[in-house]
């Protein structure tokens, strides 16, 4: 059935990472953890980033990961740090 005024419904758009396991919301998840554990002072993600933890486990999994610096837990925290700045920084009032 069309929606009112002719529009068509639309189907949800799917983030181009949500099938892809290297780049998933894992690890955006990871990034935002850390963030938030230096900023409140706190350790939670220190579970999933100790030696041998989940988050080496999952990189070494993945023979293509191994050894990519781009995959480290302080690298999801820089790009964490940048995406929220850039979007402080358009959500700041302009003086």
């Amino acid at each position: 059935m069309p929606e009112p005024h002719g529009r068509r419904a639309r189907r949800p758009v799917r983030p181009s990472w949500s099938s892809s396991p290297e780049c998933g919301p894992g690890s955006a998840a990871l990034g935002a953890l850390l963030r938030l554990d230096a900023r409140l002072g706190t350790h939670h993600a220190d579970r999933f980033t100790r030696p041998d933890g989940l988050w080496d486990q999952w990189v070494n999994a993945l023979a293509h990961l191994r050894g990519d610096l781009s995959y480290t837990p302080a690298e999801f925290r820089r790009r964490t740090d940048l995406r929220c700045e850039f979007a402080n920084g358009w959500t700041r009032p302009r003086s």
